[in-house]
């Protein structure tokens, strides 16, 4: 194992000494990510891949979102260094968004979507991005939609269904990486109400929040 290598297991063992919900915790998964940031070895499509910079973007943060949540959990040091595990995670989240991708193109081609764009939250940051900061921002952007601590969210919801509120819509969708139908189902509206709910009140919500929130985030502490 090489000197990084063994630097990104040391802060591993610092993360998994602490409770999850601790500062200390949250600290040493910071330094964890900043230091895979800066070490130029995170995995990126070669020549003759597909490349799309949006859509890798958006996997990479949410390979570096998934592993603040689970890395106690799934990796395991016994079958080979963190770095390969990452980026083994890392290029099936981007594989998993070029699927979904095409999905959704297909979706559109058949008449199924609606004309136009979808809300992106990502594309709401501006670029360059920063890998740090845009953890930051997403960070507070799913707190945001898992408190919604001025009720904005959760009183936004279909006349008919309390449930097919803003607030889990945007947990399902843009969290948890749902897709229309498997929500309608989820929720017990159907696929179209839900979509239009979504398009005409919920990512007005999501717009402002991100056009009120969006800077750039210091250190911790």
């Amino acid at each position: 194992m090489d000197e990084l290598n063994l630097h990104l297991q040391s802060l591993i063992q610092k993360i998994c000494s602490h409770p999850p919900a601790s500062r200390k915790h949250r600290q040493a998964v910071n330094s964890l990510l900043r230091e895979i940031l800066k070490s130029k070895r995170i995995w990126r499509p070669v020549a003759g891949d597909v490349y799309e910079e949006a859509l890798y973007e958006e996997a990479l943060n949410k390979t570096m979102f998934n592993i603040t949540k689970t890395l106690c959990e799934k990796y395991d040091a016994s079958r080979g260094t963190f770095l390969t595990w990452f980026n083994t995670c890392l290029r099936h989240q981007y594989l998993d968004e070029i699927r979904s991708v095409k999905r959704e193109r297909s979706r559109r081609q058949s008449g199924w979507e609606r004309d136009g764009s979808e809300f992106d939250p990502l594309e709401q940051v501006a670029a360059p991005i920063d890998g740090n900061l845009l953890l930051s921002t997403w960070d507070c952007f799913v707190e945001w939609i898992t408190t919604d601590p001025d009720g904005v969210l959760q009183c936004c919801h279909i006349s008919s269904n309390q449930k097919a509120n803003c607030q889990l819509l945007a947990h399902l969708r843009l969290v948890e990486g749902k897709e229309w139908q498997e929500i309608a189902v989820e929720v017990g509206s159907p696929r179209g109400a839900i979509t239009s709910h979504w398009c005409r009140k919920c990512e007005l919500l999501m717009r402002e929040w991100l056009e009120s929130n969006q800077r750039l985030f210091g250190e911790d502490g």
